[in-house]
């Protein structure tokens, strides 16, 4: 059997997983990676980012000659299975595979980030191999040979590079020496002949899985349990052209369209209809008075609320906003991404992201929610956090859950009341820090527990040499990531404010 899938990943690993170990992998939270490792229910492989991408499993038969001379990494392991299924998975995440094992098809299900293959009960030999529609393969093309522009025009002559590496090279411009400028403007350099792209070549292949039987000893576990981005790194003698998808890679359609100057209809989104209820529902602690006063912020800033609360978890919580307001004040329109209600007889308006949104789209909709005009002074604001037990019920349900109410003054929200209940200096740091991080683009670490957590942070998510700038004991980023700076800045929060709100465990 052989299939391409298209793998969804917002992580920086993949994985190849027994399917009758998913309770226990779920269960297990992480604790103890090299558990399902050592027990060949697990082969875990680094990835240089959040890489999404088709993928090729072969299941018992041979892989072609191309299929061979093409790879660019490979790292082998064992996967016994007692019921003969196979999971690909984009990442590790237990909740990942929590919302897969709920919405499950049966046999040779496929979708989202897990892709579930029958082979039979046993012992099966499991090849991973990066190929260039991958992050990790590319980047062992920059990393152990040519300037890919440059190996490509070589073993190739004449020919029209293939769409892969227009694409890379569209960002990567020194990568092919000599023709930097002319990738400045790619559908610009494509009709004037400097560049030439093959539109029709397709779609490439990321990672081809190849599993056939064995019962052979895989040899020893990688350090950790995960094998390195670059295992057997190579690089083929003649430049890898790439393996042609069965599946698209949005990415690459998008660039092809760009290239040929076709516009992609916007799709329509329903408009969100339901606010989930929070505030009604609330479980946590009571709201108490703030110690020492109230903490005011500006309104537009109120988002840095839900930063902190998502800063403290490793699933982002839900929100919901209401506004007590005077007559008069016009709340905003509902949206995809936000939905609008009222309550009390049009005394409230609650604001809250759609059901279906979730992940960093819920960092997002937050800073959207805050962007409320013309609120009058008096209004009555209440903003609460909630982990989204409904979605996984083994989160900790104190975790991401928070309560604040304040008053509208001059467009600013003047908090009195919290829960957890808080000291007014320690939420005005919490602020603080997290207003650094969110529009400042920098991080100040204290030396210690959270100088161990930042690195431990920037091990796990940060894989470019000098891509985090110290000054002094702060820290930016060389290249804008907003996502990558809020994942070291929540490393560090955890530390920092430990023992002032339930936390997620830290990067050890």
């Amino acid at each position: 059997m052989r299939r391409d899938v298209f793998i969804q990943n917002d992580s920086g690993g993949l994985s190849v997983l027994a399917a009758d170990a998913l309770n226990d992998i779920i269960e297990d939270g992480r604790a103890d990676d090299m558990r399902f490792v050592t027990s060949h229910k697990a082969m875990l492989l680094e990835l240089y980012g959040d890489d999404s991408m088709p993928v090729r499993i072969v299941v018992d038969e041979p892989l072609s000659e191309e299929e061979q001379a093409q790879w660019l990494a490979r790292a082998s392991w064992r996967i016994d299975t007692a019921d003969g299924r196979i999971l690909v998975v984009g990442g590790f995440d237990p909740d990942v595979l929590a919302d897969w094992r709920s919405h499950d098809s049966g046999e040779d299900g496929w979708g989202g980030g897990v892709a579930a293959v029958t082979a039979q009960p046993g012992g099966w030999r499991v090849d991973v191999y990066a190929h260039v529609g991958s992050m990790n393969g590319r980047q062992i093309l920059r990393e152990f040979g040519d300037a890919p522009g440059a190996a490509f025009r070589r073993s190739h002559p004449a020919m029209a590079m293939p769409l892969w590496l227009g694409k890379m090279l569209e960002f990567s411009t020194e990568e092919d020496p000599g023709l930097d400028d002319a990738w400045d403007d790619v559908k610009s350099s494509v009709e004037a002949g400097r560049l030439s792209i093959d539109t029709d070549s397709g779609d490439a292949i990321g990672f081809l899985v190849h599993v056939t039987r064995s019962n052979e000893s895989a040899g020893e576990p990688p350090e950790g349990g995960w094998f390195a981005r670059d295992a057997n790194a190579r690089v083929p003698d003649v430049f890898p052209l790439g393996l042609a998808s069965g599946v698209p890679d949005p990415e690459l359609r998008s660039f092809h369209d760009k290239l040929l100057g076709i516009e992609a209809p916007e799709p329509e989104r329903p408009i969100a209809g339901e606010v989930v209820e929070i505030i009604e529902r609330w479980s946590g602690d009571t709201l108490k008075t703030i110690d020492g006063g109230p903490v005011v912020i500006e309104l537009a800033e109120v988002y840095l609320l839900y930063w902190m609360t998502a800063m403290t978890s490793e699933s982002p919580p839900r929100f919901e906003l209401w506004m007590e307001a005077a007559r008069g004040w016009t709340p905003p329109a509902p949206t995809a991404e936000v939905a609008v209600e009222t309550k009390a007889g049009g005394g409230i308006t609650a604001i809250g992201p759609s059901r279906e949104s979730g992940g960093w789209l819920l960092w997002w909709t937050a800073r959207t929610v805050a962007a409320l005009d013309g609120v009058p002074d008096g209004a009555v604001i209440t903003f609460a956090m909630a982990p989204r037990i409904d979605y996984d019920e083994t989160l900790d349900p104190a975790v991401g859950r928070t309560l604040y109410e304040g008053k509208i003054t001059a467009g600013k929200v003047h908090l009195v009341e919290a829960s957890p209940k808080i000291a007014h200096d320690t939420l005005e740091q919490a602020i603080g820090f997290v207003r650094h991080a969110a529009i400042h683009k920098r991080i100040t670490v204290r030396a210690g527990a959270e100088r161990a957590a930042f690195d431990a942070a920037v091990e796990s998510y940060v894989f470019e040499e000098d891509s985090v700038i110290w000054t002094g004991d702060t820290a930016t980023l060389s290249e804008p990531d907003e996502r990558t700076l809020l994942l070291l800045a929540s490393a560090v929060f955890r530390i920092r404010f430990a023992g002032e709100w339930p936390m997620a465990a830290a990067e050890s």
